[in-house]
């Protein structure tokens, strides 16, 4: 009897930052409770992107983050609303968005982003 294989869906994502184009590529956390967990509790170094139905005020909070990250806001079109580096524990913000693209600062795809000021 084979066990049901859970598939994870991935999602890419463009946009500059400190002049230099990045992509980067995600797993999608469609689910509430994905979205709800995000990265709380976490070590994983990881992207991951809260997918939602419609462009939604989606809150971000670090309660029991264990690390900064920088999370940016999508609309629909996925055009950059909004971009911050949150401190873990500290930080909440909001912005509209369709997607919500979280990366942990020590992710080796964004080491440069540590220059960039909250």
């Amino acid at each position: 009897m084979d066990a049901k294989k859970e598939t994870k869906d991935f999602e890419k994502f463009s946009f500059d930052y400190l002049g230099k184009p990045l992509e980067i590529k995600a797993e999608t956390c469609k689910g509430f409770w994905s979205q709800f967990i995000g990265k709380m509790f976490s070590r994983d170094k990881e992207p991951i992107i809260f997918e939602f139905n419609k462009l939604v005020l989606a809150g971000i909070h670090m309660l029991f983050v264990f690390m900064p990250l920088l999370v940016v806001w999508f609309d629909a079109d996925k055009n950059v609303t909004k971009m911050r580096i949150m401190k873990p524990f500290t930080s909440f913000d909001k912005a509209y968005a369709k997607y919500v693209l979280e990366i942990p600062m020590g992710n080796k795809i964004i080491a440069n982003f540590e220059q960039f000021e909250d």
